[in-house]
């Protein structure tokens, strides 16, 4: 598909998952249940997580190695937007 073409000038960017078959499974029985493909459901739960400013914070207080890119979520005339650390 050419990017940008027939979308309205919206830009679509594709990511490349790998999920345990454990985890796939998981997804398609959620999917099936709330009538979506699993490629629309897993994109959704993806852009809920980000917005979600408390699983930000646990994220990267788990996992976060290097303090210099961690990430302030703040809210911007109702947005989440991601700072970095000062």
């Amino acid at each position: 598909m050419i990017e940008g073409k027939g979308l309205g000038g919206k830009k679509i960017n594709r990511v490349n998952m790998s999920l345990s078959n454990k985890y796939n499974s998981k997804l398609s029985r959620l999917a099936t249940a709330c009538n979506m493909k699993p490629t629309t459901l897993a994109g959704l739960l993806i852009e809920i997580s980000l917005d979600d400013s408390d699983l930000i914070a646990r994220l990267q207080d788990e996992y976060c190695t290097h303090s210099a890119y961690k990430v302030i979520p703040l809210k911007d005339n109702g947005e989440l937007v991601y700072c970095l650390k000062e």
